[in-house]
């Protein structure tokens, strides 16, 4: 979704470019040195456009660049749900999800005025013919995704577990930041909602114990976008990096299917002259990898070099040695 898209349905109206940009360097300010102010942008009409011109923007292709992680029985079943986005802000994930589902039932729950607002405009702009529900609850039965896109990292695990109990949806999925300091929270949701009768689809090898609890270590993965050519300039004119973003992303769900193991990157170090190095989880346990060049060609070795946290992979074991596992990569 392009900038001259989403520009006519904000609540406030940039005279120029320039004071778009202006707008968002004081968002990037309170979201970084002034964090005792970052609310102030959800009372204030010109810095909750300007959050929504850059950030909905930039956060949209989050959600399509995700579901190829999914397999196809997953991916029809979420298809099949109404969605309830939690923390819904401007509707970025809405809209995100109904430009890949096509029209179906939405509830955003958004506690903010403002947002709310910003939300309807948009939606009402984009959707003119199709309902948007907001703070209520949803008229259709049948399955429920939850969705928190960017919001269970701000109002913590209590809360989003109390609106996982209300609505009793059949999936859930987070789209978070992936913060090292998140990633406890996400840990006691995910214990929480195993109590609950949930299996955790994605990212983990099993519903069973994480091996990265207790650690400093932590589980994220990585996005590569891309963004219309005036989206990508005023990225680059606000000095901000949205092509490669981490992620923390979580898929729960009371009854599809489980994708069948696999072995998650945890951790990427620096290539040696001799060989690739990863921390993997592997049957939900923390193995170190290594691949020795030698068995690559020199193509195999550029695709190794792009590897991220969060990638699956699929291996054989060669070697087992002083707590090392030497292993070929099968895809």
């Amino acid at each position: 979704m392009d900038l001259n898209t989403i520009l006519p349905h904000l609540l406030y109206e940039f005279p120029h470019e320039a004071d778009l940009l202006k707008a968002i360097e004081e968002l990037s300010k309170k979201f970084t040195v002034e964090r005792d102010c970052i609310e102030d942008y959800l009372r204030d009409p010109r810095l909750a456009s300007a959050y929504t011109a850059f950030y909905l923007a930039t956060n949209l292709p989050k959600f399509e660049a995700i579901l190829p992680w999914f397999s196809q029985e997953i991916l029809e079943g979420l298809k099949s749900s109404s969605l309830i986005d939690v923390g819904a802000g401007p509707g970025t994930f809405s809209l995100a999800f109904r430009q890949w589902k096509g029209p179906g039932e939405i509830l955003q729950i958004e506690n903010s005025r403002l947002m709310g607002e910003q939300a309807r405009a948009l939606w009402n702009g984009l959707y003119p013919d199709e309902e948007i529900l907001q703070n209520t609850s949803l008229k259709s039965p049948g399955p429920k995704l939850m969705l928190f896109g960017h919001s269970a990292n701000e109002m913590g695990s209590r809360e989003a577990l109390n609106y996982i109990s209300t609505h009793d949806p059949e999936h859930i999925l987070f789209i978070e930041p992936g913060t090292k300091d998140f990633f406890p929270k996400m840990l006691e949701i995910r214990e929480s909602l195993l109590e609950k009768g949930y299996r955790v689809l994605y990212p983990c090898p099993d519903s069973i114990n994480c091996p990265l609890r207790d650690t400093e270590d932590w589980c994220h993965q990585y996005v590569h976008v891309s963004h219309s050519p005036d989206v990508e300039r005023l990225s680059q004119m606000a000095g901000k990096d949205r092509r490669n973003l981490p992620l923390i992303v979580h898929l729960y769900s009371r009854t599809l299917p489980f994708m069948g193991t696999h072995e998650r990157v945890l951790r990427v170090y620096p290539e040696t002259k001799f060989s690739f190095e990863w921390d993997v989880c592997h049957k939900n346990q923390k193995e170190h990898y290594q691949i020795q060049k030698r068995n690559l060609s020199k193509s195999e070795q550029k695709k190794m070099a792009q590897r991220t946290p969060g990638d699956s992979v699929e291996t054989e074991l060669e070697k087992e040695f002083d707590g090392i596992k030497r292993v070929r990569i099968k895809s």
